[in-house]
């Protein structure tokens, strides 16, 4: 995955990043009239791979349009995490992209996690939705 590539997908869907202190979260969109601001605590941010990841799910939050209040029930919010999660995955992580990792011999998801340029929990959480939930072979 490309920084550029989610800096794009960003401006595609309006939203401005701003670099902020949050407090309660690595990142965090906010939606008002139909605009769309993501807050990134990049102190919390390990690499720039952790980053980009971060800000890959917060533009995904934009592309569905899945905000919440923070005082909305956890079902709803958890309902918005996984749209946000999905589309995350598969935009920038998507199966003929593992499928040409594996081709190529990449096989442990800290590999994985190497060639995309993205946190290992990304991989980790790209391989369950495709080998465990979409019930799709790699090989």
């Amino acid at each position: 995955m490309r920084l550029e590539e989610v800096y794009k997908d960003a401006a595609a869907q309006g939203a401005r990043i701003f670099a902020w202190d949050i407090g309660f979260a690595d990142a965090a969109t906010i939606e008002m009239g139909g605009q769309y601001g993501i807050f990134i605590d990049f102190r919390r941010c390990r690499t720039v791979a952790d980053f980009g990841w971060r800000l890959a799910h917060e533009v995904s939050h934009c592309a569905t349009g899945c905000t919440h209040r923070l005082s909305s029930p956890y079902d709803l919010i958890e309902k918005h995490e996984y749209k946000a999660n999905r589309r995350q995955i598969e935009t920038y992580l998507p199966l003929e992209k593992l499928r040409q990792a594996v081709a190529l011999g990449y096989r442990e998801p800290w590999q994985m996690a190497e060639y995309f340029g993205i946190p290992q929990e990304g991989v980790e959480r790209a391989l369950h939705y495709w080998q465990d939930i979409r019930q799709q072979k790699l090989d």
